[in-house]
């Protein structure tokens, strides 16, 4: 049967019950999320996890939330799923794809408590600068699809992509700094990453930013 006389039900980014992993291409409707978790909890959104530290230990901290974590290097996205599926944690879903794509082809508006960002490739060369993640565009698409009231939490080594992000931050209408990170980040102690270890350990600054929608 062709994708597009499929029934929308077919059609949907699904996890089958029970599984961890979900693709979104061969699809073409925005998610839900009870088709995902079977329940209306506040789902949060962690873009690059790595190998699951942060991921996983927020889901073990805050089961009353669901969690979406999305990674595309396939060595990391393999660690993360293997300790998800080991720790039996049925509150997080993940997906290896790009997450722009994701997040302006297939969410909601105002679908998403919470976005994580921590650590994004900086792509330090001038010539690469346009692959890095933050950008008018996809702020816009942060925005949309934050419920009112829902968080933006990031985090960088690099200070020149710190102040891009935001100079960006400043335009972006609808966004608003928050004084400190969301209480829920920093009850889960310092080092939320694998590469937040790695780079204290070298002695590098970190640079944070929360914000949140109005």
């Amino acid at each position: 049967m062709d994708q597009m006389t499929l029934p929308s039900e077919l059609r949907q980014p699904t996890a089958a019950a029970g599984e961890v992993e979900f693709r979104i291409r061969e699809n073409e409707d925005q998610v839900r999320w009870d088709r995902f978790f079977d329940n209306g909890r506040p789902v949060e959104v962690e873009i690059g996890c790595g190998k699951g530290r942060f991921i996983i230990n927020s889901a073990v901290a805050y089961p009353e939330i669901n969690y979406i974590g999305i990674e595309r290097a396939l060595r990391y996205f393999r660690i993360m799923k293997e300790r998800v599926v080991r720790r039996d944690l049925t509150n997080i879903r993940l997906l290896r794809d790009d997450a722009v794509y994701f997040v302006e082809r297939f969410i909601p508006d105002g679908a998403v408590s919470a976005y994580h960002v921590y650590f994004p490739d900086p792509w330090p060369k001038k010539r690469h600068r346009k692959r890095r993640l933050f950008n008018a565009r996809f702020l816009e698409e942060i925005k949309r699809t934050l419920a009112t009231g829902g968080t933006l939490d990031f985090a960088t080594d690099y200070v020149e992509y710190y102040e891009e992000i935001l100079a960006l931050l400043e335009v972006t209408d609808g966004l608003a700094a928050l004084e400190d990170t969301p209480e829920r980040v920093r009850e889960l102690g310092g080092d939320l990453t694998n590469f937040e270890t790695k780079y204290t350990a070298e002695g590098r600054a970190i640079h944070r930013g929360a914000y949140v929608r109005i």
